[in-house]
Protein backbone atom coordinates (compact mmCIF):
# COMPACT_ATOMS: atom_id res chain seq x y z
CA UNK A 1 0.00 0.00 0.00
CA UNK A 2 0.90 3.72 -0.96
CA UNK A 3 2.07 6.20 1.85
CA UNK A 4 -0.76 8.50 2.32
CA UNK A 5 0.61 12.47 3.20
CA UNK A 6 -2.24 12.91 5.55
CA UNK A 7 -2.53 15.99 7.68
CA UNK A 8 -5.21 18.27 8.82
CA UNK A 9 -6.20 21.19 6.68
CA UNK A 10 -4.71 24.30 8.42
CA UNK A 11 -4.96 27.23 5.57
CA UNK A 12 -5.13 28.16 1.81
CA UNK A 13 -4.65 30.70 -0.76
CA UNK A 14 -5.21 31.05 -4.10
CA UNK A 15 -3.56 32.89 -6.94
CA UNK A 16 -5.27 33.88 -10.28
CA UNK A 17 -3.48 33.33 -13.10
CA UNK A 18 -6.15 34.43 -15.49
CA UNK A 19 -6.66 30.85 -17.04
CA UNK A 20 -5.75 28.90 -14.62
CA UNK A 21 -5.01 29.01 -10.75
CA UNK A 22 -2.74 27.91 -7.87
CA UNK A 23 -4.09 26.64 -5.19
CA UNK A 24 -1.78 26.70 -2.26
CA UNK A 25 -2.68 24.05 0.33
CA UNK A 26 -1.38 24.41 4.27
CA UNK A 27 -1.40 20.96 6.60
CA UNK A 28 -0.42 20.13 9.98
CA UNK A 29 1.61 16.87 10.28
CA UNK A 30 2.39 15.39 13.53
CA UNK A 31 5.92 13.85 13.05
CA UNK A 32 7.66 10.67 14.53
CA UNK A 33 9.05 13.17 17.59
CA UNK A 34 5.57 14.41 17.96
CA UNK A 35 6.37 18.04 17.01
CA UNK A 36 4.50 19.64 14.74
CA UNK A 37 5.07 19.85 11.00
CA UNK A 38 3.64 22.58 8.64
CA UNK A 39 4.05 21.27 4.79
CA UNK A 40 2.56 23.51 2.23
CA UNK A 41 1.38 22.45 -1.88
CA UNK A 42 0.79 24.15 -4.57
CA UNK A 43 -1.69 22.46 -7.13
CA UNK A 44 -2.22 24.36 -10.48
CA UNK A 45 -5.93 24.12 -11.47
CA UNK A 46 -7.71 25.66 -14.87
CA UNK A 47 -11.21 27.32 -14.11
CA UNK A 48 -13.19 24.33 -15.15
CA UNK A 49 -11.53 22.28 -12.77
CA UNK A 50 -11.62 24.72 -10.09
CA UNK A 51 -15.67 24.87 -10.52
CA UNK A 52 -16.06 21.24 -10.86
CA UNK A 53 -13.48 20.73 -7.39
CA UNK A 54 -15.88 23.48 -5.79
CA UNK A 55 -19.33 21.79 -6.71
CA UNK A 56 -17.78 18.82 -5.34
CA UNK A 57 -17.38 20.35 -1.84
CA UNK A 58 -20.47 21.89 -1.92
CA UNK A 59 -22.52 18.76 -2.71
CA UNK A 60 -20.08 16.58 -0.22
CA UNK A 61 -20.79 19.18 2.90
CA UNK A 62 -24.85 19.36 1.82
CA UNK A 63 -24.33 23.52 1.34
CA UNK A 64 -26.16 25.45 -0.53
CA UNK A 65 -24.22 27.21 -3.55
CA UNK A 66 -24.01 31.31 -3.13
CA UNK A 67 -26.81 32.69 -5.24
CA UNK A 68 -25.67 34.90 -7.70
CA UNK A 69 -27.33 37.88 -7.36
CA UNK A 70 -28.60 40.15 -10.37
CA UNK A 71 -27.62 43.60 -11.17
CA UNK A 72 -30.55 45.20 -10.35
CA UNK A 73 -30.16 43.34 -6.76
CA UNK A 74 -26.59 44.40 -6.01
CA UNK A 75 -27.85 48.28 -6.99
CA UNK A 76 -31.01 48.42 -4.98
CA UNK A 77 -29.34 45.64 -2.02
CA UNK A 78 -31.84 43.13 -1.92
Amino acid sequence: MEHVDAGALVGWKANDLGSRIILTIQTMHRSEDDENELHERAVMLDRNQAALLANFLYELTGQSKPRRRSFLQSLFGN
